[in-house]
Protein backbone atom coordinates (compact mmCIF):
# COMPACT_ATOMS: atom_id res chain seq x y z
CA UNK A 1 0.00 0.00 0.00
CA UNK A 2 2.49 2.43 1.13
CA UNK A 3 4.07 1.85 -2.66
CA UNK A 4 0.89 2.76 -4.42
CA UNK A 5 0.66 5.68 -1.91
CA UNK A 6 4.25 7.06 -3.10
CA UNK A 7 3.42 6.15 -7.10
CA UNK A 8 -0.18 8.52 -6.68
CA UNK A 9 1.79 11.41 -4.39
CA UNK A 10 4.47 11.39 -7.05
CA UNK A 11 2.24 11.57 -9.95
CA UNK A 12 -0.26 14.12 -7.94
CA UNK A 13 1.01 17.25 -9.69
CA UNK A 14 1.02 15.74 -13.44
CA UNK A 15 -2.49 14.26 -12.85
CA UNK A 16 -4.00 17.60 -11.17
CA UNK A 17 -3.20 19.86 -13.74
CA UNK A 18 -5.98 19.55 -16.22
CA UNK A 19 -8.67 20.35 -13.60
CA UNK A 20 -6.74 23.23 -12.94
CA UNK A 21 -6.77 24.88 -16.70
CA UNK A 22 -9.95 25.80 -16.65
CA UNK A 23 -11.71 28.70 -14.60
CA UNK A 24 -14.57 27.01 -14.56
CA UNK A 25 -14.75 24.20 -11.61
CA UNK A 26 -17.19 22.04 -13.65
CA UNK A 27 -15.20 22.24 -16.48
CA UNK A 28 -11.98 21.18 -14.99
CA UNK A 29 -13.81 18.02 -13.24
CA UNK A 30 -14.76 16.89 -16.77
CA UNK A 31 -11.56 17.78 -18.90
CA UNK A 32 -9.28 16.41 -16.06
CA UNK A 33 -11.31 13.50 -15.52
CA UNK A 34 -11.30 13.16 -19.47
CA UNK A 35 -7.36 13.63 -19.21
CA UNK A 36 -7.38 11.19 -16.25
CA UNK A 37 -9.25 8.61 -18.48
CA UNK A 38 -7.34 9.17 -21.58
CA UNK A 39 -3.53 8.66 -19.32
CA UNK A 40 -5.32 5.32 -17.89
CA UNK A 41 -5.93 4.17 -21.57
CA UNK A 42 -3.02 4.94 -23.21
CA UNK A 43 -0.78 3.48 -20.12
CA UNK A 44 -2.50 0.59 -20.53
CA UNK A 45 -2.23 0.09 -23.92
CA UNK A 46 2.04 0.92 -23.80
CA UNK A 47 1.74 -1.99 -21.32
CA UNK A 48 -0.31 -3.99 -22.94
CA UNK A 49 1.86 -3.54 -26.15
CA UNK A 50 5.08 -4.38 -23.82
CA UNK A 51 3.34 -7.72 -22.68
CA UNK A 52 2.16 -8.75 -26.49
CA UNK A 53 5.97 -8.23 -26.89
CA UNK A 54 7.18 -10.42 -24.41
CA UNK A 55 4.90 -13.07 -24.78
CA UNK A 56 3.83 -13.77 -28.35
CA UNK A 57 6.71 -16.27 -29.16
CA UNK A 58 5.13 -18.16 -26.26
CA UNK A 59 1.31 -17.72 -27.34
CA UNK A 60 2.41 -18.78 -30.79
CA UNK A 61 3.90 -22.29 -29.61
CA UNK A 62 0.84 -22.62 -27.45
CA UNK A 63 -1.15 -22.25 -30.33
CA UNK A 64 1.09 -24.37 -32.79
CA UNK A 65 1.00 -27.15 -30.15
CA UNK A 66 -2.84 -27.10 -30.12
CA UNK A 67 -3.00 -27.52 -33.64
CA UNK A 68 -0.60 -30.15 -33.98
CA UNK A 69 -1.93 -32.12 -30.86
CA UNK A 70 -5.38 -31.81 -32.43
CA UNK A 71 -4.36 -33.17 -36.03
CA UNK A 72 -2.51 -35.92 -33.92
CA UNK A 73 -5.90 -36.70 -32.05
CA UNK A 74 -8.00 -36.74 -34.57
CA UNK A 75 -5.43 -38.66 -37.01
CA UNK A 76 -5.50 -41.27 -33.49
CA UNK A 77 -9.21 -41.49 -33.96
CA UNK A 78 -9.16 -42.21 -37.42
CA UNK A 79 -6.94 -45.05 -36.96
CA UNK A 80 -9.13 -46.02 -34.67
CA UNK A 81 -7.11 -46.03 -31.48
CA UNK A 82 -9.01 -44.42 -29.03
CA UNK A 83 -6.48 -44.47 -26.11
CA UNK A 84 -4.13 -42.68 -28.15
CA UNK A 85 -6.62 -40.47 -29.18
CA UNK A 86 -7.20 -39.72 -25.60
CA UNK A 87 -4.20 -39.09 -24.65
CA UNK A 88 -3.08 -36.97 -27.35
CA UNK A 89 -6.13 -34.86 -26.91
CA UNK A 90 -5.74 -34.11 -23.09
CA UNK A 91 -2.21 -32.60 -24.63
CA UNK A 92 -4.08 -30.24 -27.21
CA UNK A 93 -6.28 -29.67 -24.00
CA UNK A 94 -3.51 -28.36 -21.31
CA UNK A 95 -1.69 -26.63 -24.36
CA UNK A 96 -4.81 -24.63 -25.25
CA UNK A 97 -5.87 -24.11 -21.81
CA UNK A 98 -2.22 -22.75 -21.09
CA UNK A 99 -2.60 -20.30 -24.00
CA UNK A 100 -5.65 -19.17 -23.48
CA UNK A 101 -5.27 -17.86 -19.43
CA UNK A 102 -1.96 -16.66 -20.49
CA UNK A 103 -3.86 -14.58 -23.18
CA UNK A 104 -6.22 -13.63 -20.50
CA UNK A 105 -3.45 -12.33 -18.04
CA UNK A 106 -1.94 -10.35 -20.88
CA UNK A 107 -5.22 -8.58 -21.28
CA UNK A 108 -5.26 -7.87 -17.68
CA UNK A 109 -2.03 -6.10 -18.26
CA UNK A 110 -4.24 -2.98 -19.62
CA UNK A 111 -6.42 -2.41 -16.60
CA UNK A 112 -3.68 -1.68 -14.15
CA UNK A 113 -4.15 2.35 -14.05
CA UNK A 114 -7.61 1.87 -13.50
CA UNK A 115 -7.38 1.21 -9.92
CA UNK A 116 -4.39 3.59 -9.66
CA UNK A 117 -6.93 6.25 -10.87
CA UNK A 118 -9.27 5.70 -8.93
CA UNK A 119 -7.21 6.24 -6.05
CA UNK A 120 -5.92 9.52 -6.72
CA UNK A 121 -9.22 10.43 -7.75
CA UNK A 122 -10.47 9.52 -3.94
CA UNK A 123 -7.68 11.21 -2.08
CA UNK A 124 -8.72 14.37 -4.14
CA UNK A 125 -12.29 14.19 -4.42
CA UNK A 126 -13.58 12.36 -1.86
CA UNK A 127 -15.52 14.38 -0.90
CA UNK A 128 -17.27 15.92 -4.45
CA UNK A 129 -20.57 14.73 -4.83
CA UNK A 130 -22.32 15.18 -8.08
CA UNK A 131 -26.54 15.28 -7.86
CA UNK A 132 -28.42 13.80 -10.21
CA UNK A 133 -32.23 14.10 -10.90
CA UNK A 134 -33.31 11.46 -9.87
CA UNK A 135 -34.91 10.06 -6.71
CA UNK A 136 -33.77 7.18 -5.79
CA UNK A 137 -32.93 6.38 -2.39
CA UNK A 138 -29.30 5.03 -2.99
CA UNK A 139 -28.63 8.26 -5.16
CA UNK A 140 -30.50 11.40 -3.47
CA UNK A 141 -27.03 12.76 -1.87
CA UNK A 142 -25.58 12.64 -5.42
CA UNK A 143 -22.94 10.45 -6.70
CA UNK A 144 -19.36 10.45 -6.30
CA UNK A 145 -15.91 10.20 -8.62
CA UNK A 146 -16.48 6.58 -9.52
CA UNK A 147 -19.64 6.81 -10.78
CA UNK A 148 -18.16 9.70 -13.36
CA UNK A 149 -14.95 7.74 -14.02
CA UNK A 150 -15.91 4.70 -15.05
CA UNK A 151 -17.91 5.33 -17.80
CA UNK A 152 -15.73 8.15 -18.95
CA UNK A 153 -13.11 5.69 -18.89
CA UNK A 154 -14.86 3.11 -21.00
CA UNK A 155 -15.67 6.09 -23.72
CA UNK A 156 -12.29 7.23 -24.05
CA UNK A 157 -10.83 3.39 -24.04
CA UNK A 158 -13.91 3.15 -27.71
CA UNK A 159 -12.79 6.15 -28.73
CA UNK A 160 -8.78 5.64 -28.38
CA UNK A 161 -9.59 2.21 -30.41
CA UNK A 162 -11.78 4.26 -33.02
CA UNK A 163 -9.01 6.43 -33.70
CA UNK A 164 -6.08 3.93 -33.25
CA UNK A 165 -7.21 2.45 -36.55
CA UNK A 166 -6.84 5.39 -38.43
CA UNK A 167 -3.27 5.64 -37.63
CA UNK A 168 -0.56 3.82 -39.42
CA UNK A 169 1.37 3.05 -36.62
CA UNK A 170 -1.17 1.01 -35.17
CA UNK A 171 -2.94 -0.46 -38.02
CA UNK A 172 -1.19 -3.50 -37.67
CA UNK A 173 -2.38 -4.18 -34.11
CA UNK A 174 -5.84 -3.24 -34.55
CA UNK A 175 -6.67 -5.47 -37.16
CA UNK A 176 -5.36 -8.44 -34.88
CA UNK A 177 -7.93 -7.59 -32.70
Amino acid sequence: MDFVNGLINSIDQFLIAPYRWPKNPMTGWWLGTAALALWATLSGKVTMALVMRMNLSHVKEGLAETGLRHTQSMNALKAGDKKSYKAINKLANEAYGKTFFLQIAMAAASLWPIPLALGWLQLRFSEVRFPLLLDLPPLRDGVGYAFVFIPLYILVRILVANVARWMPQFRKESSED
